[in-house]
């Protein structure tokens, strides 16, 4: 029995709630105001260095957007999901698991899914829709975070799949969100700032007897230097004990890490689907109609494209105008390569993701 994506939703700041776009030309002056670092040097950038044109080329990213002051990651994993129900035609009734994956949830406790259920309860107890004794009735659900840095998504879309396929399992529908507010994370001084955007995305899946739906997942993590990225200044370690927060990341070599995943998982999660249980035929590389990647700069694409001979443009990338939103890259572009068309009935689409620590994860649906 398979498990099928039936709903897709997404925030964006400045567009679903308040917020900004953060254009190259804004963030230049603020990396310069903080006299931001070249990397590999310990001489800041100068202006006449430091142009639009230059943050494109290096990393694809010509704006991001961030969160207003008052915003949360729970208010844009609310809205996300919202709109992934109303995509898929039910209710917060329906659900009986919520995984939400983040990079910066809202706090260590309670999880964002708990927050996000109680506001949930609030709003539907002020309209008067439910009454409090309803509420509390409708939303005890399961509800936790995963944190597996930007492969959070893949992660929570599995978590609330195998919930789903349970054999005790008494509900249908499973929510997986994709949050982050990675703004508040940033320390200017560090040119790498240029990369963090805000955003939520959300998928609901549906326990169903057709067969279309998700074919198989393989998630893992490579023994690698933990410290290639990791959030600076967060958290319970000793050493960032007065420590400035930031996104700290060794660009070069997270970037030969991921070219390396990125080759190896697309076959082998072919390899992996062709041989599950049920499947008469086989699929080949050239069936994938469209590869969903994280969207950690639109550099990371050229390489496994070239290497496994697979059309670039079969590499969704909205990177240039999202910039990297973590765990909530995958379900964003999701939502926006549906919304252009790129996305038809039947056709196979893979998810691909990779983050700290190192993880990685892919997924292969037919839709």
């Amino acid at each position: 029995m398979p498990v099928s994506i039936v709903g897709v939703g997404k925030c964006l700041p400045g567009e679903d709630l308040p917020g900004r776009v953060v254009t190259n030309e804004e963030i230049i002056e603020i990396l310069l105001a903080h006299q931001a670092i070249k990397p590999g040097t310990d001489k800041p950038w100068t202006a006449e260095e430091l142009t639009p044109q230059r943050i494109e080329y290096l990393v694809g990213i010509k704006e991001r957007r961030w969160a207003a002051d008052d915003q949360n990651t729970s208010d844009l994993a609310l809205l996300a999901a919202e709109a992934a129900l109303r995509d898929a035609h039910i209710g917060w009734e329906d659900i009986g698991v919520l995984v939400i994956g983040s990079s910066s949830p809202e706090s260590f406790y309670p999880s964002t899914a708990c927050i996000v259920l109680n506001k949930v309860s609030e709003r539907k107890t002020a309209s008067g829709e439910w009454t409090d004794k309803e509420a509390k009735e409708k939303l005890r659900i399961q509800a936790t975070d995963v944190l597996a840095a930007c492969a959070s998504n893949i992660y929570a879309v599995d978590l609330v799949r195998n919930a789903l396929l349970g054999n005790d399992t008494q509900y249908e529908y499973g929510l997986a969100i994709g949050a982050e507010i990675l703004s508040r994370m940033l320390d200017f001084s560090d040119t790498n700032a240029d990369l963090w955007g805000d955003g939520a995305g959300a998928v609901v899946l549906q326990r169903t007897d057709n067969k279309s739906g998700i074919i198989c997942t393989s998630l893992g993590s490579d023994r690698c230097d933990s410290e290639l990225a990791y959030s600076k200044g967060f958290g319970t370690s000793a050493h960032y004990a007065n420590t400035s927060p930031n996104i700290s990341i060794r660009g070069h070599d997270v970037q030969k890490f991921v070219l390396r995943i990125i080759s190896e998982l697309i076959p082998k999660t072919i390899e992996q689907a062709n041989n599950s249980q049920g499947r008469s035929k086989k699929i080949r590389l050239e069936d994938i109609s469209l590869f969903i990647c994280h969207q950690a700069n639109s550099r990371i694409f050229d390489f496994p494209a070239k290497k496994l001979k697979i059309p670039v443009e079969k590499f969704y990338v909205n990177v240039d105008r999202r910039g990297n939103t973590s765990s909530a890259s995958i379900f964003i572009a999701l939502r926006e390569a549906l919304d252009e068309g790129r996305i038809q009935k039947g056709d196979l689409i893979m998810f691909l993701s990779f983050g700290g620590g190192l993880t990685w994860g892919s997924m292969l649906v037919e839709w």
